[in-house]
């Protein structure tokens, strides 16, 4: 028993490894670090509305600065001004306050609707590729005809069935996304099911499905949790423009999409009230993409993003020839033909070697 747990044991600080190397690693790549800090502006705000909003009913933005949901009929269309940063909507709202507010809207669609696709598109493609067959045929032509018709389209028709909620919002696009997981984590079990590791489980008598959840997938884990990162913006454009359409969340529930299309009937007038809601849903895409840009160069073992000093390379052990630094004569000859402009070998004591003479 205590030699499981030691195993056991092993294989999570090696997780824990890996997980804190790939950490690591993104700080020699300023795209992921400017990426991450986009994101942990945003994770913090929504982090902040969540707490004041079920624990203090908007007690702490009240009195820090106001209400979102607060409407006066006095302020409306009121510039950006120091009481209101970011100036006001038609109902006198504090656009700042629901720009806040808003974060917290985009950032749980966006985390709920990959994690759908995220468990449903690892689970299909590796049911899919590992056992093959039939089984493979009728998932993945399933999977096509999903992927053949447009998310956006596919996420409005989810709607208009059973009703515009941010609950149904989040279900559409996590149904929406799956077949591009399901594709990705396919083509990843189907390079790892011959393994030599795999071979040796089969051996050991493991059940078929320890050995794919357990010995196979999570080595096939790297590329689809980049392909998470990236599709976070897109999730959250995708409600974003539900939103503006009107199938996606409902008033009075802030929501950077909706905002949008409250101000688009008053752009010549008001221009700030959909201006800062497109900058965040734009810097909120932005973030993400250059976060998974980054995991994607960290997790690629044909890439570096490390930063290679001339005191990683020892030029005198390149330069030593025989442990005394100097060029043969045979060498010497060569490097002064080819420093003469000429790049044949005019020594007739050493002729050119014919293709499978190894002397």
């Amino acid at each position: 028993m205590s030699g499981e747990e030691n195993r056991v044991g092993d294989a999570e600080l090696s997780a824990n490894g890996r997980v804190l190397g790939t950490l690591a690693k993104l700080r020699h790549s300023p795209t992921s670090v400017a990426g991450l800090l986009i994101v942990g502006v945003l994770v913090a705000m929504a982090i902040f509305s969540a707490i004041d909003s079920f624990l203090f009913n908007r007690a702490i933005i009240t009195w820090l600065h106001a209400d979102p949901h607060a409407m006066d009929q006095s302020m409306r269309y009121s510039e950006p001004s120091r009481a209101h940063p970011f100036g006001t909507d038609r109902y006198g709202r504090d656009v700042f306050a629901r720009i806040i507010y808003g974060s917290r809207t985009a950032l749980t669609i966006g985390i709920l609707a990959v994690g759908i696709s995220f468990v449903g598109g690892v689970i299909i493609g590796a049911i899919s590729a590992y056992f093959g067959g039939y089984v493979d045929d009728g998932l993945m032509r399933t999977v096509e005809v999903l992927y053949a018709i447009p998310g956006l389209v596919l996420a409005m028709i989810f709607m208009a069935i059973f009703g515009p909620s941010i609950y149904n919002l989040f279900i559409a696009y996590g149904i929406v996304g799956i077949p591009a997981y399901a594709r990705v984590m396919r083509s990843e079990v189907l390079s790892l099911r011959d393994r030599q590791y795999v071979e040796a489980a089969k051996l050991a008598g493991l059940p078929r499905r320890t050995i794919l959840f357990r010995e196979i997938v999570p080595n096939g884990l790297a590329p689809v949790v980049v392909q998470a990162t990236l599709s976070m913006g897109t999730v959250i454009i995708g409600a974003a423009a539900l939103s503006f359409l009107g199938f996606g969340v409902q008033p009075p529930t802030p929501d950077w999409g909706r905002m949008l299309a409250d101000g688009r009937t008053a752009l010549l007038v008001a221009w700030w009230v959909a201006l800062f809601p497109g900058i965040m849903i734009f810097l909120t895409v932005m973030g993400f993409n250059m976060l998974g840009d980054g995991l994607r160069d960290v997790m690629d073992p044909k890439t570096t993003v490390e930063d290679v000093g001339y005191e990683d390379f020892d030029v005198d052990s390149i330069l030593e020839d025989d442990g005394h630094g100097e060029l043969s004569p045979d060498e010497g000859d060569r490097q002064q033909t080819a420093t003469d402009g000429g790049f044949e070998q005019h020594d007739a004591a050493s002729p050119t070697p014919e293709r499978g003479d190894r002397s």
